[in-house]
């Protein structure tokens, strides 16, 4: 929806300044219907805005009536309006009622418990006018990201939805950070603060930054199974609020003053959305990306897009040449994104929505049911059951290391995934808690860096943290075991709208496998592995002989890693 950028320095020179709107520049394509800059002391606040709610009145930087605090704020409090007439029936004043303005109105009550009344996706900074201290937060999953860094070099702290015109414009410094490669090419997670370029940080999701003093503190304020299994034994009880949950939240999600899109797919998760919008009455275009070998649900009035392989290739090139976040590209399947979103763009949408996040909440991923038989029958615990869904991914990794930079990987990653305090105490309740804390995270990027490359934001309904928290706390039985998998969600569309569901789970076609039958890119890529950045990590010799020239299904995923990644800083 938004870019946001914030340079406090000890003094604003006229490099720092020429840099900060070199940058705000870049962040255009977030944020492409205005640009605006407010100083306040030693801080430059800049804000590029994409206008889907309050057209009119919802201008950036946005100064308090008071004029005690600045506010930027980037993607959709779905409650905004619900928490606006709250106040205003208890009598506090609000000009206009738009987001900013109430999120900073809480602020000025509940200071940083403010977040707990928020619902929907968002991160946003305030700057107190008088202390000059920031406050900034992101959404429970990090939907919209935020990325911070102390430069002590040049005295100055930046907060981005972007980081990469930073590492461009040589600002900020280039060093790959290796732990974190090794994150990327494994299990691809998030388990803390770190990124691929070291001094950079990515505020976590469900938290809290403070700056004050040139000193940050960060906090947690939710988790995604802080609720306990509701009590309610009924399954017929159960089902019917789920039901009304899922109204409630698709008659929330849809609200916007542009006109909307529904991106489908051919499976479940797109099949229970449709029908929850279309029963409350929403006025949404459906798409759908496809190809000609994939069944497909014809829904109401979707316009179905051929997948054209070209055509995304031409996309992805021009991705990689701005932006330098991998982790947002890391599944070779986000390369549909590319075409899809670029056509709704075109066709003059501002937002879509999704079905992303179902799997993991309600449990649909085949390697759920792989991990808990690793767990139940062959007595594995929760982080070797981790690690042995993984090990292909592993051991691809750790081959491809020159010598001296191959250390005890599966060591170091068992102790990552003991580090995620879990606090579900039934192990299917387990594994999707710890994936909603590490997985969601990670693979949401691709949506918010992809959309925003077109100027266009993504929606995930199925990640309203009400919605989550009510899921979570259903029996473990109405979600996956061995032999089932989204239990409820299966019996939903069936009982309440007289639709079944069969297919077999398909994931988004990939263009990968015509890259590497491209000549031409492929030369480039060897010839770049030599001598870039990743030959101080990698041995580019065994890669290109084990991995290029007798390519093979099993090295697919780290071979896409490597690619883009090299990609990437190539292009910069």
């Amino acid at each position: 929806m938004c870019g946001i950028l914030i340079f406090k320095a000890k003094n604003i020179n006229s490099e720092i300044r020429k840099t900060f709107y070199k940058s705000l520049g870049a962040l255009k394509n977030r944020g492409p219907d205005e640009t605006r800059v407010v100083e306040n002391k030693n801080t430059l606040i800049g804000f590029t805005r994409l206008s889907i709610n309050d057209i009119r009145n919802g201008s950036q930087p946005f100064r308090s009536p008071c004029g005690r605090y600045i506010i930027v704020f980037n993607g959709e409090i779905v409650n905004y309006k619900i928490l606006a007439k709250e106040l205003r029936e208890r009598n506090f004043k609000l000009r206009y009622g738009h987001e900013a303005e109430v999120i900073l109105k809480l602020y000025s009550l509940y200071g940083k418990n403010c977040v707990n009344f928020l619902r929907g996706f968002f991160a946003f900074v305030i700057i107190e006018v008088k202390s000059n201290n920031i406050f900034s937060a992101v959404d429970r999953y990090s939907i919209k990201p935020l990325y911070y860094v102390q430069n002590s070099n040049k005295n100055i702290f930046v907060i981005t939805s972007d980081y990469s015109f930073l590492i461009k414009s040589e600002f900020l410094e280039r060093r790959l950070n290796f732990e974190k490669l090794t994150d990327y090419f494994t299990l691809a997670r998030d388990f803390d603060n770190k990124t691929i370029f070291r001094g950079i940080k990515k505020l976590r999701a469900s938290s809290i930054l403070i700056q004050k003093d040139n000193q940050q503190k960060t906090f947690k304020y939710w988790t995604p199974f802080k609720k306990e299994e509701v009590k309610e034994k009924s399954y017929e009880k159960l089902a019917d609020i789920t039901h009304e949950k899922f109204l409630e939240v698709t008659n929330l999600w849809k609200v916007a003053d542009t006109k909307s899109s529904l991106s489908l797919s051919s499976g479940l998760d797109s099949q229970v959305l449709n029908r929850y919008f279309h029963k409350n009455k929403a006025n949404i275009s459906r798409f759908n990306l496809i190809e000609n070998r994939r069944k497909f649900f014809n829904y109401e009035n979707t316009k179905k897009i051929k997948l054209n392989t070209s055509e995304i290739v031409n996309l992805l090139n021009d991705f990689t040449k701005k932006s330098l976040n991998p982790f947002a590209v890391a599944h070779s399947s986000c390369t549909s994104l590319f075409q899809l979103y670029s056509h709704l763009k075109n066709k003059n949408f501002k937002f879509t929505l999704n079905g992303e996040g179902s799997d993991e909440i309600f449990g649909g991923y085949e390697r759920y049911k792989r991990q808990l038989f690793y767990i139940k029958n062959r007595k594995l615990n929760f982080e070797n059951s981790v690690i042995k869904i993984y090990e292909k991914d592993i051991k691809n990794f750790s081959n491809s290391l020159k010598k001296e930079n191959i250390v005890e990987i599966k060591k170091e990653l068992k102790n990552k995934i003991k580090s995620i305090n879990l606090k579900s105490k039934d192990i299917e309740n387990k594994i999707l808690e710890f994936d909603q804390i590490t997985w969601i995270p990670f693979f949401i990027q691709r949506h918010d860096f992809i959309g925003m490359h077109f100027g266009l934001e993504v929606r995930p309904p199925y990640l309203d943290h009400e919605l989550a928290e009510l899921a979570n706390s259903l029996p473990k039985n109405l979600k996956f075991s061995l032999d089932k998998s989204k239990v409820i969600l299966k019996n939903l569309l069936k009982e309440k709208f007289n639709d079944t569901f069969s297919y077999k789970k398909q994931g988004a076609p990939s263009v990968f496998n015509l890259i590497l039958k491209n000549k031409n890119e492929m030369e480039s890529f060897k010839e770049s592995l030599f001598y870039g950045e990743l030959s101080n990590f990698f041995d580019c010799d065994k890669i290109i002989r084990d991995l290029i020239n007798n390519y093979q299904n099993k090295n697919f995923i780290f071979l896409w890693r490597l690619y883009i990644l090299n990609k990437m800083l190539v292009n910069f």
